[in-house]
Protein backbone atom coordinates (compact mmCIF):
# COMPACT_ATOMS: atom_id res chain seq x y z
CA UNK A 1 0.00 0.00 0.00
CA UNK A 2 0.51 3.61 -0.82
CA UNK A 3 0.10 6.37 1.10
CA UNK A 4 0.72 10.52 0.85
CA UNK A 5 -0.36 13.59 1.90
CA UNK A 6 -1.14 15.72 -1.69
CA UNK A 7 -1.71 19.87 -1.15
CA UNK A 8 -2.77 22.46 -3.13
CA UNK A 9 -0.50 25.37 -2.35
CA UNK A 10 -0.74 28.85 -4.93
CA UNK A 11 -2.79 26.61 -7.44
CA UNK A 12 0.23 24.17 -7.91
CA UNK A 13 0.31 20.32 -6.29
CA UNK A 14 2.37 19.22 -3.86
CA UNK A 15 2.58 15.46 -2.75
CA UNK A 16 3.88 15.14 1.39
CA UNK A 17 4.83 11.90 3.40
CA UNK A 18 4.55 9.83 1.03
CA UNK A 19 4.86 5.87 2.67
CA UNK A 20 5.61 2.73 1.13
CA UNK A 21 4.48 0.13 3.32
CA UNK A 22 6.06 -3.40 2.74
CA UNK A 23 2.92 -5.65 3.96
CA UNK A 24 -0.04 -3.48 3.75
CA UNK A 25 -0.92 -0.56 6.82
CA UNK A 26 -3.29 -1.06 10.06
CA UNK A 27 -4.06 2.54 11.26
CA UNK A 28 -4.69 1.19 14.94
CA UNK A 29 -0.43 -0.30 14.96
CA UNK A 30 2.64 2.22 15.34
CA UNK A 31 3.97 2.36 11.83
CA UNK A 32 7.69 1.62 11.71
CA UNK A 33 10.18 3.27 9.26
CA UNK A 34 12.61 0.63 7.93
CA UNK A 35 14.45 2.96 5.11
CA UNK A 36 14.05 5.87 3.18
CA UNK A 37 14.80 6.71 -0.78
CA UNK A 38 15.69 10.05 -2.36
CA UNK A 39 14.16 10.73 -5.37
CA UNK A 40 13.85 13.81 -7.90
CA UNK A 41 10.33 14.50 -7.58
CA UNK A 42 7.22 13.49 -6.97
CA UNK A 43 5.71 11.35 -10.36
CA UNK A 44 2.66 10.73 -11.94
CA UNK A 45 0.48 9.01 -8.51
CA UNK A 46 -2.39 11.09 -8.19
CA UNK A 47 -4.01 12.24 -4.93
CA UNK A 48 -7.67 10.37 -4.18
CA UNK A 49 -8.17 13.21 -1.52
CA UNK A 50 -6.35 16.50 -1.04
CA UNK A 51 -5.46 17.77 2.57
CA UNK A 52 -5.58 13.98 4.50
CA UNK A 53 -2.73 11.68 4.52
CA UNK A 54 -4.76 8.91 2.14
CA UNK A 55 -4.26 6.18 -0.13
CA UNK A 56 -2.11 7.17 -3.30
CA UNK A 57 -3.47 6.02 -7.01
CA UNK A 58 -0.52 5.28 -8.48
CA UNK A 59 -1.75 5.96 -12.16
CA UNK A 60 1.28 4.31 -13.72
CA UNK A 61 3.89 5.54 -11.69
CA UNK A 62 6.11 2.55 -11.44
CA UNK A 63 9.14 3.63 -8.77
CA UNK A 64 7.05 3.15 -5.53
CA UNK A 65 6.22 -0.70 -6.54
CA UNK A 66 9.68 -0.75 -7.60
CA UNK A 67 10.92 0.21 -4.48
CA UNK A 68 9.03 -2.01 -2.21
CA UNK A 69 9.76 -5.17 -4.71
CA UNK A 70 13.57 -4.48 -3.24
CA UNK A 71 12.92 -3.82 0.03
CA UNK A 72 10.39 -7.03 0.27
CA UNK A 73 13.46 -8.90 -1.53
CA UNK A 74 16.03 -7.83 1.23
CA UNK A 75 13.91 -8.96 4.09
CA UNK A 76 13.36 -12.27 2.16
CA UNK A 77 17.29 -12.28 1.51
CA UNK A 78 18.19 -11.35 4.70
CA UNK A 79 15.85 -14.59 6.11
CA UNK A 80 14.51 -11.47 8.28
CA UNK A 81 10.70 -11.34 8.72
CA UNK A 82 8.75 -7.78 7.72
CA UNK A 83 8.00 -5.92 10.73
CA UNK A 84 3.96 -4.86 11.22
CA UNK A 85 3.09 -2.25 9.48
CA UNK A 86 7.12 -1.54 8.21
CA UNK A 87 7.37 1.33 5.84
CA UNK A 88 9.61 3.05 3.50
CA UNK A 89 9.62 6.93 3.41
CA UNK A 90 9.96 8.67 0.36
CA UNK A 91 11.77 12.14 0.29
CA UNK A 92 12.46 14.29 -2.89
CA UNK A 93 14.60 17.04 -4.02
CA UNK A 94 11.28 18.88 -3.95
CA UNK A 95 8.14 18.10 -3.69
CA UNK A 96 6.27 19.31 -6.49
CA UNK A 97 4.29 17.05 -8.05
CA UNK A 98 4.70 16.80 -12.36
CA UNK A 99 5.58 13.48 -14.12
CA UNK A 100 7.86 15.69 -16.47
CA UNK A 101 10.85 16.96 -14.81
CA UNK A 102 12.04 19.23 -17.07
CA UNK A 103 8.28 20.82 -16.68
CA UNK A 104 8.83 20.48 -13.10
CA UNK A 105 12.38 22.41 -13.10
CA UNK A 106 10.73 25.20 -14.51
CA UNK A 107 8.22 25.33 -12.39
CA UNK A 108 10.48 24.80 -9.50
CA UNK A 109 13.05 27.42 -10.48
CA UNK A 110 10.00 30.53 -10.75
CA UNK A 111 8.63 29.86 -7.32
CA UNK A 112 10.15 32.44 -4.77
CA UNK A 113 10.24 29.28 -1.86
CA UNK A 114 8.76 25.91 -2.38
CA UNK A 115 7.77 23.20 0.55
CA UNK A 116 9.81 20.79 2.25
CA UNK A 117 8.27 18.08 3.61
CA UNK A 118 8.36 17.56 7.69
CA UNK A 119 9.11 13.94 7.43
CA UNK A 120 12.96 15.18 6.23
CA UNK A 121 13.29 15.42 9.94
CA UNK A 122 12.93 12.70 10.82
CA UNK A 123 15.81 9.45 10.52
CA UNK A 124 15.38 6.46 8.44
CA UNK A 125 18.32 3.33 8.78
CA UNK A 126 18.88 2.72 5.86
CA UNK A 127 18.82 5.67 3.02
CA UNK A 128 18.71 4.81 -0.60
CA UNK A 129 19.94 7.85 -2.95
CA UNK A 130 18.43 7.83 -6.12
CA UNK A 131 18.41 11.03 -8.11
CA UNK A 132 19.59 10.97 -10.52
CA UNK A 133 23.19 12.50 -12.15
CA UNK A 134 24.58 15.56 -12.42
CA UNK A 135 22.44 17.98 -13.29
CA UNK A 136 22.65 21.70 -12.77
CA UNK A 137 18.71 22.29 -12.32
CA UNK A 138 18.47 20.08 -9.08
CA UNK A 139 22.26 20.25 -7.49
CA UNK A 140 21.08 23.01 -5.43
CA UNK A 141 18.70 21.05 -3.44
CA UNK A 142 20.51 17.66 -3.31
CA UNK A 143 22.48 19.83 -0.27
CA UNK A 144 19.96 19.58 2.16
CA UNK A 145 20.06 16.05 2.23
CA UNK A 146 22.81 15.24 5.25
CA UNK A 147 25.39 12.47 5.40
CA UNK A 148 24.81 11.68 8.55
CA UNK A 149 22.70 8.42 7.72
CA UNK A 150 25.40 5.86 8.65
CA UNK A 151 23.94 3.27 6.18
CA UNK A 152 23.66 5.63 2.99
CA UNK A 153 24.07 3.88 -0.78
CA UNK A 154 23.38 4.56 -4.17
CA UNK A 155 24.25 2.46 -7.18
CA UNK A 156 26.51 3.82 -9.56
CA UNK A 157 25.65 2.49 -12.77
CA UNK A 158 28.95 3.13 -14.78
CA UNK A 159 30.79 1.23 -11.99
CA UNK A 160 27.33 -1.53 -12.19
CA UNK A 161 27.98 -1.01 -8.33
CA UNK A 162 26.85 -0.14 -4.75
CA UNK A 163 28.63 2.94 -3.30
CA UNK A 164 28.32 3.00 0.41
CA UNK A 165 27.88 6.21 1.14
CA UNK A 166 25.47 9.93 0.29
CA UNK A 167 26.55 10.86 -3.55
CA UNK A 168 28.41 14.50 -4.40
CA UNK A 169 25.85 16.10 -6.79
CA UNK A 170 28.32 14.83 -9.85
CA UNK A 171 27.57 11.52 -8.86
CA UNK A 172 25.13 9.08 -10.69
CA UNK A 173 22.63 7.69 -8.26
CA UNK A 174 20.34 5.66 -10.50
CA UNK A 175 16.59 5.67 -10.28
CA UNK A 176 15.56 2.69 -9.34
CA UNK A 177 13.38 1.95 -12.84
CA UNK A 178 15.55 -0.08 -15.30
CA UNK A 179 18.35 -1.02 -12.33
CA UNK A 180 19.26 -4.74 -12.09
CA UNK A 181 17.44 -5.90 -9.00
CA UNK A 182 20.25 -7.66 -7.33
CA UNK A 183 22.78 -5.29 -6.34
CA UNK A 184 20.47 -3.52 -4.27
CA UNK A 185 18.85 -6.69 -2.49
CA UNK A 186 21.45 -8.30 -1.39
CA UNK A 187 23.35 -4.37 0.35
CA UNK A 188 19.94 -3.84 1.57
CA UNK A 189 19.54 -7.72 2.90
CA UNK A 190 23.06 -6.86 4.89
CA UNK A 191 21.89 -3.60 5.97
CA UNK A 192 18.35 -4.85 7.12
Amino acid sequence: MYFARFEEISGRLYRFDTRIYLQGYCATQESICVGAIIGKNPGSAQPLQLGVWAPLELAGDKMLPSVRNRFVAAYGEAGKSIPRNAFVQVWNLFYLCNPKLREACITIRMLPSHPLCSSEESTAGVVWYAWGGDDPRLNAFKKRFGSEQDKAFYYEPHLRSIVTRKPKSSDFAKHPQGMPAEPVVEHMARLL
